[in-house]
């Protein structure tokens, strides 16, 4: 094979002939593999339960699972236009069409990306409910998909200057800084990952449970740290990327990382909510063996008493947040103090108490109803009827 191509002569010592077209090909079809199993158990999960079915979280995740899809094609669609090739074998017209996969590349990842976030902080929504820092973590992120939207788009005038400007003599426009604005909305991506994982981490720690159940739901929650992993390879990838003069061979490993990071995503997301799952079969290993569920309040709750009336905080966006049956890892918040609805381990005034049995809603549920569970029931305040 010649050394000479459309961009000149190759370095020395640079096999043209190679390429990573298997390496782009096996890792991308496989993490795509990968993310949509987890999409597809974690709906079967919610659907097999008597519960409410799915909620808003699901519902996002299948959007961004959809998007996902959307990068790995534009991965795999680059591979016979040169990426991960050696520049001096791609003629200028895989070029163009490689740099216009890139461009929307760009719309699709950042897209997929902010929607696994807001569908985990959905989650934490249903789960803990919501405070000021959820609230600063969820604005930034939708900001952060606004900015790279708006940003990228208006970024290049004409638009098709950005894929024009090293293949057209003739082409005449202007474009952002494209390296600089790859590695700072890297950075930027990357501490709301940290953000996220921290937002829930004050609520599990103030409860008043063993530490080592702290550390365990803690550590299910921090399973998204993996994301994180991968956020920082594919910055460090880019910066590879944007300084190689070999620039269709190192763009096969930002390919590869930047449809990895949103499907690792996607994973991450979705492994807190197949407790259900597990929680069946684990019934169904040791069926008979008697567990009540444990009910955790935070470590100051404030004691009701026979003639008052208790009022719960905001939770989920309202006072009358009722316990969800067989939902997630039952971290679920009751704090629900109207007529007909029970504080578990709060009866009104005349009932008796049952250790057996967890009223829910008014009603009494059998103790093999709920077994290996935690349920979390937040601070509530009390004011006097009288």
């Amino acid at each position: 094979m010649s050394n000479s191509g459309a961009w000149g002569e190759a370095p020395l010592g640079v096999n043209l002939a190679e390429n990573q077209n298997g390496d782009i090909i096996g890792s991308v079809v496989g993490i795509m593999v990968l993310g949509l199993s987890s999409v597809v158990l974690r709906l079967f999960t919610r659907l097999i339960n008597k519960g409410p079915g799915l909620a808003a979280d699901d519902y996002v995740i299948l959007f961004a699972a959809v998007m996902g899809i959307g990068t790995a094609v534009c991965c795999l669609i680059s591979v016979p236009w040169g990426g991960g090739k050696h520049l001096w074998v791609v003629t200028h017209e895989e070029f163009t069409k490689l740099y216009q996969t890139t461009y929307a590349f760009v719309i699709v990842y950042i897209t997929c990306i902010s929607a696994t976030k807001v569908s985990i902080l959905l989650f934490y929504r249903r789960v803990f409910g919501t405070n000021v820092i959820w609230y600063i973590v969820f604005g930034f992120t939708c900001a952060h998909w606004a900015e790279v939207t708006i940003t990228w788009l208006a970024g290049c005038r004409p638009i098709d200057y950005y894929w024009r400007q090293y293949t057209d003599p003739t082409a005449t426009g202007s474009c952002i800084d494209a390296p600089l604005f790859y590695f700072c909305n890297g950075i930027i991506g990357l501490v709301i990952d940290v953000a996220i994982l921290l937002v829930p981490i004050p609520t599990v720690w103030k409860l008043n449970m063993p530490t080592t159940k702290k550390v365990f739901v803690g550590g299910i929650l921090l399973l998204g740290s993996f994301v994180c992993v991968a956020s920082a390879i594919r910055i460090v990838m880019m910066d590879q990327l944007v300084k190689s003069p070999d620039f269709t061979w190192a763009m096969s490993k930002v390919f590869i990382w930047s449809c990895c990071e949103p499907f690792i995503g996607i994973v991450c997301a979705c492994l807190p909510t197949y407790a259900p799952l597990v929680r069946r079969w684990w019934r169904g290993e040791l069926s008979g063996y008697p567990d009540t569920p444990k009910v955790y309040m935070s470590d100051k709750p404030s004691p009701s008493k026979a003639g008052h009336k208790i009022s719960g905080r905001k939770h989920h966006g309202g006072l009358d947040a009722t316990l969800r049956g067989d939902d997630e890892i039952e971290l679920t918040v009751d704090i629900s103090g109207e007529p007909g609805h029970h504080l578990p381990g709060h009866q009104r005034q005349g009932d008796s108490r049952d250790s057996s049995k967890t009223c829910v809603n008014g009603k009494s549920s059998p103790e093999d109803s709920y077994q290996n569970e935690i349920m979390v029931r937040k601070d509530f305040s009390w004011s006097s009827s009288v």
